[in-house]
């Protein structure tokens, strides 16, 4: 009974296939529609094909054996990062290389890209394999992301740096504080963790002010370890002011760190002697 009732089932799925959404071909793509979602004239369609062509569609395969977008997105990677991080280079002039290091990889993180990608709405322009359309392929955050990446690299080699500059200027970066605030560097978990790796104590968040009403309140916490305050800093909520507390107080951490333990005098300095000068005994 069971294996009748299976034959049955596989014949009904020969006789009514389940039915995918095809890919579409270069011919069929709506050149006008993505050109108005990336905001970019395109002259070249070919280099865009290719970058919205994921390997699993079957013309990447025998007998046509075209190229996938993975070089497109190994190039866009790159200029996606180089942009970004001379635009943090130069709008932080005094962040340490560290924070910097940090805002990048938020803006530029798979999580953020796929954010950017979706609001494009870069998915219906895939060229995906049956089974990555089966499985939802359009909306995974890999293939979306590595598509941004891609599409930044085909504006790059269609039109030259600028254009691609200002494609991730008015994608990842168009509200680039806002995306650093909630996509969030955790300053206050940062601090926990050199504490605890320099074998200090806990430090406590102490709420010294709340000032204004409860709608427009502005708070000021410190950062303490005992008696010493690390760090001090203000925000509309006490998670924020905790936050840039977190940061000053692991600014003058690194500060700390990079005097020098032990200032020598005359009385106490070491004066190295050459062989064969008159310190030899």
């Amino acid at each position: 009974m069971i294996i009748w009732i299976s034959q049955i089932k596989g014949w009904l799925r020969v006789v009514f296939p389940k039915r995918y959404k095809r890919s579409p071909s270069p011919d069929e793509i709506n050149w006008e529609l993505l050109e108005k979602r990336l905001n970019y004239k395109i002259r070249e369609r070919s280099i865009f094909t290719e970058a919205l062509r994921h390997r699993s569609h079957p013309s990447c395969s025998a007998p046509e054996n075209l190229t996938s977008n993975e070089r497109l997105e190994f190039l866009g990677d790159s200029i996606v990062n180089f942009y970004i991080a001379d635009f943090l280079f130069r709008q932080y002039p005094d962040e340490p290389e560290g924070t910097l290091t940090k805002m990048r990889a938020i803006l530029v993180s798979r999580d953020f890209m796929a954010k950017v990608g979706k609001k494009l709405e870069i998915g219906e322009f895939l060229a995906l394999g049956e089974g990555e359309e089966r499985t939802g392929g359009r909306k995974k955050r890999s293939i979306i992301s590595n598509s941004v990446e891609a599409l930044t690299g085909a504006i790059y080699l269609d039109g030259g740096y600028n254009f691609a500059g200002k494609f991730i200027e008015r994608t990842i970066l168009v509200d680039f504080e806002n995306t650093l605030k909630y996509e969030g560097i955790n300053y206050k978990g940062d601090l926990l963790e050199r504490m605890q790796k320099i074998h200090k104590p806990m430090p406590k968040f102490v709420t010294k002010r709340a000032v204004g009403p409860d709608h427009k309140k502005e708070y000021t916490v410190a950062v303490q370890v005992g008696e010493k305050t690390l760090g001090v800093g203000k925000g509309k909520s006490k998670k924020r002011a905790e936050q840039l507390a977190s940061k000053n107080a692991l600014d003058s951490i690194e500060k700390e760190q990079e005097k020098p333990k032990r200032k020598y005098n005359r009385k106490n300095s070491y004066h190295h002697h050459p062989r064969g000068s008159n310190g030899d005994k």
